[in-house]
């Protein structure tokens, strides 16, 4: 049975196969398949088989492995593991050289698979989508088209249907298997030494050669450890898949030379075959393998009779258990064939090595003070991968198999080197990735976004909010939090930052679940920049902070524009002295003209907003050395940005401004899509003179009922439970630089103060010396109305 581009065919010629699909290879590999894609299809089909829905005939088993194999999450742990996170992102290998490197596809991957694993060509090809590659199968000739069906009910969960290109069944006959190769990038076979070699001859020159041969597998077992329920689990592994899979046990090795000890451990195994071989059904040995383990049985006996060599064989027509006492081993004979073998310690590497090649799996049963020793000499040895006996033919997500990265075989490193001054300021040569699909969803506005509870994979917490009574939290993984601090530290050095030269103090607040000062220790890690964490101050004192500045030699600094203010307000005698710090990074958005001149005239060349985000959504765009002030660069590697108008959700028009909505991509801790984050913005056109493609947006200020103010945001809402009546906020500075908080309202001026001090938050930053706080009693009808409209605004912002 054929299938191709998702179609499934009884009967077919070759050929004409061939060259259908050799004319599409171009497009495709030159197309690259989406991981998400193929995610988001194995979940749908996996759901199906869960709810039964699929037409395919597949026992319980079959059907439960198959679920547990296609889950997103074991896939994407799969995909972490062998290649890395992001593994098909284009950047730089260290942030201090200008070169780069991604894994890509391999290209056209053949596979050629086995009869005696029925799910195993489904996998396979699985396994190197992941990878990104077009695949083209040709299945055992006993398959009977089982496979084909099995991909395309895969194919059909694909709602984009781009998969289909990138799968082809193809029954071709052994004759045809080298016409089958002739464009393959590489080929995966499957078999024994004879099959394996007849194919590898047919390959291209240059075509990678994934071979997966016959492994042995083994038990080594330290005698004090031999109790009747340790023995019962070789047997149950020994028999449940009857020894034909590479991870079944053929070999029983044991950590002693003691002839009695063997004899003794070879008849309580005999004993738990008894007890357990009829809990599992049997195969049947073709005659050839029937006349195969004869043969190995009575060889063993002939053996022990007339040569006088030291054993025993415990036999049964369902089993067998063969002792000699020597280190002389051979493939079993399978089908429930056990070799006993006294194999001591110190003895391991030399019986291994005319095996090392091949060796497996092994189940290490000794004392578990005994456990890490052993393993390490059974590693040396040449044994591939160690496991509890009970779960030997079991493994977990991202696993190594046979000694290799799957992935990696079916994958290829790339590289780009660039001259030091070519795209200096490039993290990545990544392309724009597509919009996700939102079509339906509604807007998330902030009371949606902290009713929902936290994902079972949230694992780190930040305050978001909440001016009093219990703080709104912010929900990660470390995953995604990896991920957001690697795009962040991309945007900072898109602004300017220079991971090799400069020696950075970091100056963001600390403490109380807020995420600025560690958010900007990862990045700054990420970027492997010379950090000095020191933190803002808790009060206005900042000798010590100018002090260390001199002494370290601090060429940048970052942290919130009003704790830059008071530093440099309060120290700018020492600090113009020393007139090195070179560069000022600035989380917030406002600074003023005051400010602005004070720092230039104690030296700093460079002072940029570098980064702008929430700490719900995390960090949204960052500046370029060719933005203005408030101009931003979407990053749409983490980010997706809608701007949509503030009255009805639709998007705004060129030149337009509207609400910020914010989809974050790959979320795990908590679902952020099309969140309303309270800032408004507009789209700004053209390339950006930097060379980065990613869009950029002007960022106009806050909509809505938060306002940010000094370093934190102030709930206008709180506000005016304080007041208790219609007031009027002006921000500005003052005349040192200060940011300014002008409240109007009809009350005397020292109850307006007195009202407004008892928001912790306000009152905090009036403390801190982080903000100017002026009151004015004045009426209603002299607030400040807008020119045009004549409507009074509540806040009217002048700090920009």
């Amino acid at each position: 049975m054929y299938l191709i581009n998702g179609h499934l065919y009884a009967d077919g010629n070759l050929g004409n196969a061939l060259q259908q699909l050799v004319e599409e290879l171009p497009q495709r590999l030159q197309t690259p398949l989406q991981t998400s894609t193929l995610l988001t299809a194995t979940k749908v089909f996996a759901e199906r088989l869960q709810q039964q829905t699929s037409a395919l005939v597949l026992d319980a088993g079959q059907r439960q492995a198959l679920i547990d194999f296609c889950q997103p999450a074991a896939l994407q742990a799969k995909l972490d593991r062998e290649l890395g996170p992001q593994p098909d992102s284009l950047r730089r290998i260290d942030d201090r050289l200008s070169r780069f490197e991604r894994w890509s596809p391999l290209g056209l991957v053949v596979h050629i698979t086995p009869a005696n694993a029925p799910l195993l060509a489904f996998c396979a090809v699985l396994e190197s989508l992941l990878s990104g590659n077009v695949n083209w199968l040709r299945p055992s000739s006993s398959d009977g088209g089982f496979t084909a069906q099995l991909l395309q009910a895969l194919l059909e969960c694909d709602s984009t249907g781009q998969l289909s290109g990138y799968v082809a069944v193809l029954p071709a006959t052994t004759a045809q298997i080298g016409e089958l190769c002739q464009h393959a990038n590489g080929v995966a076979a499957w078999g024994g030494e004879n099959a394996l070699h007849a194919i590898r001859q047919q390959l291209a020159p240059g075509c990678r050669w994934i071979d997966w041969g016959h492994r042995i597998s083994l038990v080594y077992l330290s005698p004090d450890a031999a109790s009747p329920a340790v023995l019962d689990a070789i047997v149950d592994e020994v028999c449940r898949l009857d020894q034909q899979a590479c991870s079944s046990p053929q070999w029983l090795l044991v950590d002693s030379d003691d002839a009695a000890v063997l004899r003794d451990i070879g008849a309580q195994v005999a004993q738990a075959f008894e007890r357990r071989a009829g809990r599992w059904p049997a195969l049947t040995p073709t005659l050839e393998e029937a006349s195969q383990i004869t043969t190995c049985t009575a060889m063993a006996q002939l053996a022990q009779s007339f040569v006088g060599q030291t054993g025993q064989v415990w036999n049964t027509p369902g089993w067998r258990v063969i002792w000699g006492h020597d280190r002389q081993l051979e493939p079993s004979a399978l089908f429930r064939s056990l070799l006993l073998k006294p194999v001591p310690r110190d003895m391991l590497a030399a019986t291994l090595l005319p095996w090392r090649n091949v060796l497996q799996s092994c189940a290490l049963l000794c004392p578990e003070a005994q456990t890490g020793e052993l393993a390490q000499t059974l590693i040396a040895a040449g044994v591939t991968r160690i496991a509890p006996i009970e779960a030997i033919h079991d493994g977990y997500d991202g696993e190594p198999h046979d000694g290799v990265y799957a992935l990696q075989r079916l994958s290829r490193r790339v590289s780009v080197s660039l001259p030091p001054t070519t795209l200096a300021r490039h993290a990545t040569l990544d392309p724009q990735p597509a919009p996700p699909l939102l079509v339906g969803v509604p807007i998330m506005d902030k009371k949606a976004f902290a009713r929902q509870p936290p994902a079972p994979d949230a694992q780190l917490y930040f305050r978001s909010g909440g001016s009093s009574g219990t703080p709104a939290l912010s929900a990660f993984s470390y995953r995604d939090f990896q991920r957001q601090m690697r795009a962040a530290a991309d945007g900072l050095r898109a602004a300017g930052l220079d991971p090799a030269r400069d020696r950075v103090m970091n100056l963001f607040f600390s403490g109380g679940l807020y995420g600025g000062f560690s958010s900007f220790a990862k990045v700054l890690e990420q970027l492997e920049a010379r950090h000095w964490p020191m933190g803002a101050p808790a009060d206005d004192d900042y000798r010590e902070i100018a002090q260390l500045i001199v002494d370290q030699q601090i060429t940048v600094l970052i942290g919130m524009p009003g704790t830059l203010h008071r530093l440099f307000l309060n120290e700018q005698q020492t600090l113009r002295r020393y007139g090195a710090v070179d560069k000022v990074f600035l989380g917030g958005e406002h600074l003023s003209e005051q400010t602005r001149t004070l720092l230039h005239s104690c030296g700093v060349r460079l002072i940029r907003s570098a980064i702008y985000g929430s700490v719900d959504a995390g960090p949204l765009g960052h500046a370029c050395e060719a933005t203005a002030d408030g101009v931003f660069h979407l990053m749409s590697d983490i980010q997706h940005l809608e701007i949509v108008d503030f009255e009805h959700d639709t998007p705004v028009g060129a030149g337009q401004s509207g609400r910020l909505l914010v989809t974050s991509r790959e979320r795990q801790g908590q679902s952020v899509r099309r969140y309303d984050i309270g800032d408004s913005g507009r789209w700004l056109p053209g390339r950006c003179a930097c060379g980065l493609t990613s869009p950029r947006f002007e960022l106009l200020g806050r909509h809505g009922t938060l306002l940010r103010i000094g370093t934190d945001f102030i709930s206008l809402t709180t506000l005016a439970q304080h007041l208790r009546v219609p007031f009027q906020l002006v921000l500005d500075h003052d005349p040192d630089g200060l940011e300014r908080l002008r409240v109007h309202c009809p009350l005397p001026a020292s109850d307006i103060r007195r009202r407004l001090l008892g928001d912790t938050k306000l009152t905090t930053l009036v403390q801190t010396g982080l903000l100017t706080l002026a009151v004015e009693q004045c009426a209603v009808e002299q607030f400040s109305r807008n020119r045009h409209s004549g409507k009074t605004p509540t806040v009217i912002d002048n700090r920009r």
